[in-house]
C-alpha cells in the first residue's frame, strides 16, 4: 500500500473528512514477553484464513468482516452517514488489486492445487477487464492518461473491485436503501469508488501475477501465459504517463476523483520500479523490444529521465533524512514545469525504498550511512516503542498506532539492510536484525486465533485516520497483513523475482 500523497488519494469518498476526529478505544499492545513468535508452523492456519475469505466466485476480499457489534461501537452516532455506509460496503464487497497481489504471492507459495486456482482465476479476472458484473478498466473519455486516449488492455484497473456496482446490502442495518446524501442514491447502495492508481496496477499486473508465475512454472514463465500477459499489457500506458521532467510516473489519469493534476507518489513509482525490474528479469533476452520499453521507464535516455533519475533527484529530503511521499508537477504560463515535493513522513516509501532501492544505492547517492540514517529517523517519528524495546511502526509522525502490515514491510527492509552493511558495519547490522526481530514478535499483538483454527492479523491496534485520508481498523486484513506474514516467515522479498534468496 498502499499513503503519503499515494495513500492520500487512495481514500474512499468523504471517508476521512467525517471520520478523522473519531478514534477508538486501541487494542492494547501487551508487553512482548506475553507473545510467542510466529513460526513457519502457523503459516497452514494463516493461509487458511487467506484461502477461505473470498466471495463465492472466488474473488478475495481485503477484509474479513467484522460483527455488527464492532460496527455499531465504530459509527455510533454515525450509522448513516453516506462515508460510514461506504466505508462499510468496502469492507464486506471490496478488494483493494494490490492485497490481492500479496494474496496471490502467499498462497502460490503453500504449493496447494485448490489455492493455486484461486490464484490462476484472480490472474483471469483482472485479465479479462470484468469482475462480475463489474467493468473494471479504467477507460477514455472517462479518464485520460497524461493527455492520451487509453482503451482495452492497456487501461488502468480499478484500484478496487467488487462483483456488482449493485444493489448492495449494509451489513449494519440490513438494507440496500441509501440513506440521504449518498452518491446516486435513488441506484440505492452501490459502489462508490472508481480510481485507477499506479501503484496498485504495479502490483496487481505484474508483481502477483509474475511472482505466483514463477512459483508455478519456474524460471522460464512462458511468454504466452495469462501472467506474463497481463504484467505486459500496461506498459505502453506506463510509457504514456511518464512525466518528462522528473521521470515519475504520474499517481492517476486525469477523470480519477480527489486527485492531483500531475501528481506523482513516491511509493507508487518504488512499486512500479520493482515490478518493472521483475518484468525485465522474467522477459530475460526474449523480447528486445519490450526489455527496451522497460529500460526507457527506468533510466534516462534520449527522451528524458527515468524513474531512477526521480529517486536520485527529486524524492530524497536531506534537511529531515528521510524520502519525500511525493510531489506534483505545476506549470507557469509559459508552460515551464515545477516539481513542488511534499515533506510529510510516509512510513512505507522509507521501508519499500530502502528495499527496493537498496541501501548501497541510497548510500552511494546520498552519503554513507544515509539508508541506515532515514530508518533511525523512521523508528524516532513513528515508532512504536514499549519499554524501549520497538514493536513495530505506524503510518506517519506518532507513537501509538501499530500497523501490521507496514511494520511487515519494515522487518523485510531491516533483513535486508542487515546483510548490506553486515561486513562494512557489523554494529549497524546487528541493530537492524534486533529490529527486525522485536518487531515480528511485535506483530503478534494484532494475532487473532479464530475458532475455525484459521489465523488472521488485525490491520492496526488503533481505529482511527492513519493520516493520510484512510482509517485504520481492528479488523483481521487476510489480504495484505497475513500476506506479509507467510512473505516474512518465508523469507520471501516481493520485490525480487523469486522472492530473493526466500524464493524457490
Amino acid at each position: 500500500m498502499t499513503p503519503h500523497f499515494s495513500h492520500l488519494l487512495r481514500t474512499s469518498i468523504g471517508i476521512s473528512a467525517i471520520l478523522a476526529s473519531q478514534l477508538s478505544t486501541p487494542q492494547q499492545i501487551a508487553p512482548q514477553t506475553q507473545f510467542q513468535p510466529a513460526t513457519i508452523a502457523d503459516i497452514p492456519a494463516i493461509a487458511k484464513a487467506m484461502a477461505q475469505n473470498v466471495t463465492p466466485s472466488g474473488m478475495p476480499r481485503s477484509y474479513a468482516e467484522p460483527s455488527n457489534d464492532y460496527y455499531r461501537e465504530i459509527f455510533k452516532g454515525r450509522e448513516n452517514a453516506p462515508a460510514s455506509v461506504i466505508e462499510r460496503l468496502m469492507i464486506r464487497y471490496d478488494l483493494n488489486i494490490y492485497d490481492g497481489a500479496v494474496w496471490q504471492i502467499a498462497l502460490s507459495l503453500q504449493k496447494n492445487p485448490a489455492y493455486q486456482q484461486l490464484v490462476d482465476a484472480q490472474t483471469q479476472r483482472l485479465l479479462s477487464g470484468k469482475s462480475g458484473n463489474l467493468g473494471i478498466l479504467a477507460q477514455s473519455p472517462t479518464y485520460t492518461y497524461n493527455g492520451h486516449s487509453v482503451t482495452g488492455d492497456g487501461s488502468f484497473i480499478l484500484r478496487s473491485i467488487s462483483e456488482m456496482y449493485g444493489p448492495m446490502i449494509d451489513p449494519l442495518t440490513n438494507s440496500s436503501e441509501a440513506p440521504a446524501g449518498f452518491p446516486q442514491a435513488e441506484h440505492g447502495l452501490h459502489k462508490a469508488d472508481f480510481r485507477p492508481v499506479l501503484g496498485e496496477n504495479a502490483w496487481a499486473t505484474i508483481i502477483g501475477p509474475l511472482q505466483s508465475a514463477y512459483l508455478k512454472y519456474g524460471a522460464q514463465i512462458p511468454m504466452d501465459s495469462p501472467e506474463m500477459h497481463i504484467a505486459i499489457s500496461k506498459l505502453k500506458t506506463f510509457e504514456v504517463m511518464q512525466d518528462d521532467f522528473t521521470g515519475g510516473v504520474l499517481y492517476a489519469p486525469s477523470g480519477t476523483s480527489d486527485t492531483q493534476e500531475g501528481g506523482i507518489s513516491a511509493e507508487n513509482n518504488i512499486s512500479l520500479l520493482a515490478a518493472l525490474r521483475i518484468l525485465r528479469e522474467a522477459i530475460g533476452t526474449r523480447e528486445p523490444t519490450t526489455t527496451r520499453l522497460i529500460n526507457e521507464l527506468i533510466t534516462r535516455d534520449a527522451k528524458g529521465p527515468g524513474i531512477e533519475d526521480y529517486f536520485k533527484e527529486r524524492v530524497y529530503n536531506a534537511a529531515q533524512g528521510i524520502f519525500s511521499s511525493g510531489g506534483f508537477v505545476s506549470r507557469g504560463l509559459d508552460g515551464s514545469p515545477h516539481y513542488v515535493a511534499y515533506e510529510n513522513l510516509a512510513v512505507d516509501v522509507q521501508t519499500w525504498g530502502l528495499t527496493v532501492l537498496g541501501a548501497g544505492w541510497v548510500d552511494k547517492q546520498f552519503g554513507e550511512g544515509a539508508a541506515f540514517n532515514i530508518w533511525n529517523n523512521t523508528k524516532e517519528r513513528a515508532g512504536v516503542v514499549q519499554d524501549g524495546v520497538l514493536q513495530g511502526v505506524g503510518y506517519t509522525d506518532g507513537t501509538g498506532m501499530l500497523s501490521g502490515e507496514w511494520t511487515l514491510g519494515a522487518v523485510r527492509m531491516a533483513r535486508e539492510m542487515a546483510e548490506t552493511y553486515r561486513s562494512s558495519h557489523p554494529d549497524w547490522a546487528q541493530e537492524l536484525n534486533r529490529d527486525a526481530d522485536s518487531m515480528l514478535l511485535g506483530v503478534q499483538a494484532l494475532k487473532v486465533s479464530n475458532p475455525d483454527g484459521s489465523i488472521g492479523y488485525l490491520y492496526a491496534n488503533t481505529d482511527g485516520p492513519t493520516g493520510f485520508g484512510w482509517m485504520a481498523r481492528r479488523i483481521q486484513h487476510t489480504g495484505a497483513t497475513n500476506g506479509w506474514m507467510i512473505l516474512t516467515l518465508m523469507g520471501f522479498n516481493p520485490f525480487v523475482l523469486g522472492g530473493g534468496s526466500g524464493g524457490r
